[in-house]
């Protein structure tokens, strides 16, 4: 039955990795993908020969490694990770669940083939970490017991994954509190986030996540730092900056496919982390102008023009910022800071722009004596 098992999973991670290599979503940047695979090969050199790195651009925190040795790292880590630490650390954890083949681990636990050939089936679970399970769609308790198996390791494995993936990172010179700040940091962005469900998922669906944060196992990460921190010296000092300008090309395009999720709450504490580097204040001003507009609450609008504001004081402004500035401008019922922001975009935004024409009448608009 092993034989049979290990075949059927692997043969499930080989269809996961084909569709990834095949998806719409790879990124395909090879300055990104050489630097994630520096820092993957830098905790994990004895696995390098043998493992793939696929880069996704899905807004979710996720990285993943399947038992057949392909590892996916999503956009989403990377935006939220503050440093070459945070994704070492990650990328640590996830290299262990590879290492120590938890996922055999876990599959062994089930001793009929009905049970074993059912979860196998499941091989998008593979790519599914960070995402909670509607359970209203569950009727059935052998499959509710099967899902639990796949989309979550026991909790000896994941301080196993936590405890060895730290130690990996620390001894190839990362620094070794970065473990608890990252998982600190996503338990911030979810106790924030809009959505009810999702603030409380870290009690309900825990047993659908690979990696379900307690406050007791983020204590213990920062105490094993500690320890060793006391025992090495971190000598990769400038891995913040090396980080940032990683993933600085496609800051602006991450928000952008974050601001669709809607979690306003959540996204905010991102940005409100990204700005601690006092780097990129022109593109996270703009987004964080962005979320306030969009969410339109009580005194958004005058938030949001306060971020747009300090935006367009910065070079790296995306131009869209004069945009929405006089529209929010003009909803506030200042028509002269309107047009003049309006006529700041029509000046720097290219000839052939899509929305040209609206702004040209937005400006004629506030033109006319009763505007």
């Amino acid at each position: 039955m092993t034989n049979s098992l290990e075949a059927g999973l692997w043969s499930s991670s080989d269809r996961m990795e084909r569709s990834a290599r095949a998806s719409a979503e790879l990124n395909v940047d090879a300055d990104l993908n050489a630097y994630v695979r520096e820092v993957m090969c830098s905790i994990a050199n004895e696995y390098c020969p043998e493992v793939r790195v696929y880069v996704l651009d899905r807004q979710v925190f996720n990285a993943t490694a399947a038992p057949n040795g392909y590892i996916e790292v999503w956009s989403g880590l990377l935006l939220r990770a503050q440093s070459d630490a945070e994704l070492a650390f990650v990328l640590g954890h996830e290299i262990t669940h590879y290492a120590e083949n938890h996922t055999f681990e876990q599959f062994n636990t089930y001793k009929t083939y009905n049970t074993i050939a059912m979860v196998v089936s499941l091989g998008a679970g593979l790519a599914g970490a960070y995402y909670g399970i509607d359970l209203s769609s569950v009727g059935d308790l052998a499959y509710f017991t099967a899902m639990s198996a796949y989309f979550g390791y026991n909790r000896g494995q994941e301080t196993e994954a936590d405890t060895l993936g730290l130690r990996r990172a620390a001894e190839a010179g990362y620094d070794p509190a970065a473990g608890a700040a990252i998982w600190r940091a996503l338990q911030a962005e979810t106790a924030a986030s809009t959505f009810p469900s999702v603030r409380r998922s870290e009690a309900a669906n825990s047993l659908f996540r690979t990696h379900p944060l307690t406050a007791d196992r983020i204590e213990a990460l920062a105490q094993h730092g500690i320890v060793l921190a006391d025992s090495s010296t971190p000598v990769r000092s400038a891995d913040r900056q090396r980080h940032r300008s990683a993933i600085r090309p496609f800051l602006g395009q991450w928000l952008e496919e974050e601001l669709l999720r809607r979690d306003f709450g959540g996204l905010l504490t991102v940005i409100d982390r990204l700005d601690d580097e006092a780097e990129d204040l022109g593109v996270l001003g703009f987004y964080r102008g962005e979320v306030f507009r969009q969410r339109r609450g009580d005194g958004d609008l005058e938030k949001a023009r306060t971020a747009y504001l300090a935006a367009v004081e910065h070079v790296d402004v995306p131009v869209a910022a004069w945009r929405e500035l006089g529209d929010v401008q003009h909803k506030l019922g200042d028509h002269a800071a309107a047009r003049a922001a309006w006529s700041r975009y029509l000046a720097a935004a290219p000839p052939d722009a899509d929305d040209r024409w609206i702004v040209e009448d937005s400006l004629k608009s506030l033109e006319t004596p009763d505007a």
